[in-house]
């Protein structure tokens, strides 16, 4: 056995041992948080530049219609 075969079974059997619970919660975690990031982040970080001034579109709306369907389809799972 390779030394990086002993290294990827290591990382295996150590990853086995997270309960299923906490790996769905981790996975779930993960988007609501780049989801609360999101919506945090000023309207002037989010808007397209060169835009239309009156005309502005901020891309918040679109990237939390996305993570807001990904945390649901993660949690129907």
């Amino acid at each position: 056995m390779t030394p990086l075969h002993w290294l990827g079974e290591l990382i295996r059997e150590l990853l086995l041992r997270v309960p299923m619970p906490v790996a769905r919660g981790l996975f779930i975690a993960l988007p609501l948080a780049l989801l609360i990031w999101v919506l945090t982040l000023p309207n002037e970080e989010t808007t397209r530049p060169g835009s239309i001034p009156g005309h502005r579109f901020n891309l918040k709306v679109g990237v939390a219609i996305a993570l807001g369907l990904q945390i649901l389809i993660y949690s129907l799972l």
